[in-house]
């Protein structure tokens, strides 16, 4: 049976080679348009979701900010300044946040080394902002909380700043002067591009004990705060965590909670779901691209198939007319139909796969383009439409085949 619907098709298909070509090409053409266009779609879906993840884990940045409503009767305009004690009120009050970290930046204090010096970021900092950045150590180790409750004189470096200042050979061990105080750097941070900022590059920059900047570098504000890094408990919860964090502060500095301008929280959660919408919405609208391509490739299916109905009229004719059943006319012609469209969505997806792989292996800019993914779901997805598409172009040509009265397509013949 397979054997005879195999031959068929081949016929089928030499007899009408140019449409034959146009219908499959067509057919191919979509399905490698639909891997092609959502596998970019996922490769720069998938970059931005890193580059975000390289910035921090689900955090947000908060800075203070400038009234823009009126509150408990103070006018609007009042500049909002962050405190010490408003990490202690968030540390302690907060239910939805995990994780807090105040941090002290100072860019105007000179590091000086045996062989060079220079200046850079240098940033006080607990132990859990570590973690909250994703910042590891690529050799040595990071700030423990010992470190900070004894204030110690200790220190984690980029990269940039290794380069600088002990020429990239391997530092750990070694003492920095940072203004006069000697600090010894326990940890050297890898190389880490960030494509989003807040206070410059990981990598030129600094780390210190958060009780150390404190007490040596903070100067006579030592209770101000340059931001805070705060984590949810659960993404999902991001909205009512920045809220609680706005009603907080807003009770303890009497501004309005639903004041944004009082204070500026910067949220990866909520640019990850942006960036994720745009990207997935982007995906839907090249994959519809796509498919309108294999509809396309499906109606020169449909026409090829009827093309072949019309030329094997009398062949219907004459099967049915010797006992071939209603069921048996219409396998045949559906059979066909369905392995035209999946030989040629075959041939499309295996070369979409490789024109994939090949780019893959060129030198893409990976901050911007983590490279043409396949996904799990495109695949199933566009394997699920070829399916589809093979059915319903299948469906009315075999109906066409199967209601002809056998009278009548053996009259057809020798008229």
């Amino acid at each position: 049976m397979l054997v005879g619907i195999l031959g068929q098709v081949f016929h089928t298909l030499r007899a009408n080679k140019l449409r034959s070509f146009l219908t499959m090409f067509g057919i191919g053409w979509g399905v490698l348009s639909m891997i092609f266009l959502t596998a970019a779609g996922e490769g720069f879906r998938i970059a931005q979701r890193d580059n975000m993840l390289q910035l921090g884990q689900d955090i947000m940045i908060i800075w203070g900010g400038r009234t823009s409503l009126q509150s408990r009767g103070f006018q609007s305009g009042r500049d909002i300044v962050l405190e010490y004690s408003d990490y202690e009120t968030i540390r302690d009050r907060a239910r939805l946040i995990k994780y807090v970290s105040p941090e002290i930046i100072r860019s105007d204090l000179v590091a000086e080394s045996q062989i060079n010096y220079g200046t850079f970021s240098t940033r006080g900092v607990l132990p859990e902002y570590q973690y909250m950045r994703t910042i590891t150590a690529a050799q040595g180790r990071l700030m423990t909380e010992a470190d900070n409750e004894a204030g110690r004189l200790v220190c984690v470096i980029g990269t940039e700043v290794n380069k600088q200042l002990f020429d990239g050979v391997r530092s750990v061990g070694e003492v920095v002067s940072i203004k006069g105080h000697p600090f010894k750097i326990i940890g050297i941070l890898p190389e880490k591009e960030l494509n989003s900022t807040y206070q410059g590059q990981d990598h030129s920059a600094i780390f210190i004990p958060f009780e150390t900047m404190k007490r040596l570098f903070a100067g006579r504000g030592r209770e101000t705060i340059n931001n805070f890094i705060a984590s949810p408990v659960r993404l999902s919860v991001w909205k009512e965590a920045e809220l609680e964090v706005r009603q907080l502060l807003g009770e303890k500095k009497y501004f309005d909670p639903d004041d944004e301008d009082a204070l500026a929280i910067w949220n990866t959660a909520r640019q990850v779901e942006m960036m994720d919408i745009m990207m997935r919405s982007m995906q839907w609208f090249l994959g519809t691209v796509g498919f309108v391509t294999l509809v396309l490739g499906a109606v020169g299916v449909i026409n090829i198939m009827l093309v072949s109905v019309r030329e094997r009229t009398f062949e219907i004719g004459l099967r049915k007319s010797v006992g071939a059943r209603r069921i048996n006319i219409l396998g045949q012609f559906f059979a066909e139909a369905l392995l035209i469209t999946l030989t040629a969505g075959g041939i499309g997806l295996l070369l979409a796969w490789s024109v994939c792989e090949a780019i893959n292996l060129l030198p893409l800019p990976k901050m911007v383009f983590a490279g043409m993914i396949i996904s799990p779901a495109i695949s199933i997805t566009t394997s699920g439409c070829l399916i589809v598409i093979g059915l319903i172009a299948g469906i009315y040509p075999a109906f066409v085949a199967a209601e002809m009265d056998p009278i009548e397509a053996l009259r057809y013949e020798s008229t």
